[in-house]
């Protein structure tokens, strides 16, 4: 009798995945459903988790894999040396591919997609935390830079971060909210948190967006097409359309979904294809495009997040994409 497939989800915290959310519950009762075996295993700290302890699993798979940006190095490393080789020597299915992940894990990636697909996102510095050991004046980095920073201030955070971690707005240095020495405490404590973590992080400093206050659109694609789109509202007092912040969230009817970032959701997809040299019978596993719309109605790219995203399963417009994303994960 042929063994049942045996699905893996990577964790970093010891939390079951079945209370971290409706949407996973969903998930993990549809596998069920379908056959497949699911179990929950922790990757960190190194060693944690061996080759050999993954060999008898199908599939492989980092959706739920949060924390992940708190040990970034040490994640490459596994990455390296225990998920490409269950890959590539015994033929494991990672969901999403390993170098993928890799490439998605820093959000210097949003420079490729804006050089290399031409994909709108807020103007933006990446400061090389390397070169200076002490955190250089922030007012000297903002004038010196060409671009256009000025008129609505900027959002500064570390290019490895999740759910807003270090993440600030620091007003125009015109404008009458502008504090020198707020705005200095708050670039030294980015610089040095992100310094902290690994020399391929950078500080990335961003204009800051004002159609945030209409909301930040989640549109989310499963099994490589898109599935359904969720509006994040942030509070009126704040910037970060995140839950644990007070934003609101709410699946948004199909009619109102800006079709130019579903249509930059597919030209991700194809573009990540292309470049990792995939074929043309693979499917994406999951893909959740953040961003917002300007009055002048251009869709600007925020994050492509394709390593760990909530995915929101349980509303109403998943239901075939939750199929999509379990035929995926069944390997």
């Amino acid at each position: 009798m042929e063994s049942p497939c045996r699905a893996l989800f990577l964790k970093t915290s010891t939390t079951p995945l079945s209370l971290m959310g409706p949407s996973y519950t969903l998930l993990f009762e549809t596998l069920h459903k379908k056959g497949l075996q699911i179990e929950e295993r922790i990757w960190h700290p190194p060693g944690a988790l061996t080759l050999a302890d993954l060999t008898s699993y199908h599939s492989i798979t980092f959706i739920a894999c949060w924390d992940y940006n708190l040990h970034i190095t040490s994640f490459h490393t596994f990455l390296d040396e225990v998920i490409t080789p269950a890959a590539q020597e015994y033929g494991i299915k990672v969901v999403n591919p390993v170098e993928l992940i890799h490439w998605n894990s820093n959000k210097i990636y949003l420079k490729d997609l804006r050089d290399e697909l031409g994909v709108v996102i807020p103007e933006t510095i990446f400061v090389d935390t390397v070169v200076d050991s002490e955190a250089p004046e922030y007012r000297d980095v903002i004038l010196n830079h060409a671009g256009d920073m000025r008129g609505n201030g900027v959002v500064i955070k570390p290019s490895v971060s999740a759910s807003a971690k270090e993440t600030h707005r620091i007003p125009d240095l015109s404008s009458k909210e502008y504090d020198p020495a707020k705005a200095q405490t708050n670039w030294v404590q980015v610089y040095n948190y992100a310094r902290s973590l690994s020399p391929s992080v950078r500080v990335m400093i961003q204009a800051f967006e004002p159609a945030i206050k209409n909301g930040e659109y989640s549109i989310i694609f499963l099994g490589g097409e898109y599935s359904h789109t969720i509006l994040k509202r942030p509070v009126e007092t704040d910037f970060r359309a995140v839950e644990e912040y007070g934003a609101q969230t709410g699946e948004l009817e199909d009619s109102k979904v800006p079709e130019e970032g579903r249509e930059v959701g597919r030209r991700v997809i194809e573009y990540v294809r292309e470049k990792f040299g995939y074929g043309e019978d693979w499917k994406l596993g999951y893909l959740r495009l953040d961003g917002v719309v300007r009055d002048d109605g251009r869709f600007v790219v925020i994050e492509a997040e394709m390593l760990e995203p909530y995915v929101y399963l349980n509303v109403e417009g998943a239901k075939e994409g939750l199929e999509r994303l379990c035929e995926v994960l069944g390997g």
